[in-house]
C-alpha cells in the first residue's frame, strides 16, 4: 500500500510544479496625476468669496488654464471676478481720517493670479491638491467711489474627482492675504479674504 502511495505522489509532483510555474497576472498600474490630468487643461468655477473693510466679497466666478510643469505640479493661471453688495460704508471718523467698514460680501473685484498646483496620491476617486501663488487686480466699492490696486498672496487646498475621461469636478478653499493701494486718502490697506469654490475641469492634451 505504501508503495502505491509513493507512486501516486511521484506522479503528481510534476503537475504541481507546472501549476506553480504559471505566472500570476500583475495588478493594473495605478494612474498617476500626469496620466489623468494631461499636459494642458481649462476649468470654470463658481463660489463665494468673503472679505470685509476694503477686501471685496460676494459671488465669485473664475476661469483657469493649466499647464504641466512636472509629474506632480501644474501651472494654474486664473482670472477671477467678484460681485458683491454696493452699500456706502466709508466715512470720516472723529479724528477726520477717512475709513471704510464694508461687510463680508460687499464690493467688486477682478484678480489675475499665477499659482502652482501640486497633486498628491489619489484617495479612491479623489485626488487632493494644494496650491500657492500671487495675483494682481482691482477692488472697487462703487457707492463710496473707492478703487484700489490689490496684490494678494493665494494659498489653499482642494479635491479633484474624475467623472469621465478628460472631465473632472473640483472643490477647493483658498485664503487670500495681501495689500492694496486705495484712493480717497485710504492709502495702503491690508487685504484678507476666504474663498470656497466648486467647478469643472476639461483636459485639452
Amino acid at each position: 500500500m505504501s508503495r502505491r502511495w509513493l507512486i501516486a505522489v511521484a506522479a503528481l509532483l510534476p503537475a504541481a510544479a507546472r501549476a506553480d510555474s504559471v505566472p500570476v497576472p500583475a495588478p493594473p498600474p495605478v494612474p498617476t496625476a500626469a496620466d489623468v490630468i494631461g499636459d494642458q487643461g481649462i476649468g470654470a468655477e463658481l463660489g463665494l468669496a468673503t472679505g470685509g473693510r476694503v477686501t471685496p466679497g460676494g459671488l465669485r466666478l473664475a476661469g483657469h488654464y493649466f499647464y504641466q510643469l512636472s509629474d506632480q505640479d501644474w501651472f494654474d493661471g486664473s482670472a477671477s471676478f467678484t460681485f458683491g453688495g454696493d452699500s456706502a460704508q466709508c466715512f470720516r471718523d472723529r479724528t477726520g481720517s477717512f475709513v471704510c467698514d464694508h461687510g463680508l460680501t460687499d464690493g467688486d473685484g477682478v484678480v489675475i493670479s499665477a499659482t502652482v498646483r501640486r497633486y498628491f496620491v489619489a484617495q479612491g476617486m479623489f485626488r487632493p491638491f494644494a496650491r500657492a501663488g500671487i495675483g494682481i487686480g482691482l477692488a472697487r466699492f462703487g457707492a463710496d467711489g473707492v478703487t484700489g490696486l490689490v496684490i494678494p498672496l493665494v494659498g489653499g487646498a482642494g479635491l479633484r474627482a474624475e467623472i469621465t475621461e478628460g472631465i473632472a469636478v473640483v472643490a477647493r478653499a483658498d485664503l487670500e492675504v495681501g495689500l492694496g493701494i486705495f484712493d480717497k486718502s485710504l492709502g495702503l490697506q491690508p487685504q484678507l479674504g476666504g474663498v470656497v469654490m466648486i467647478g469643472a475641469e476639461f483636459r485639452l492634451q
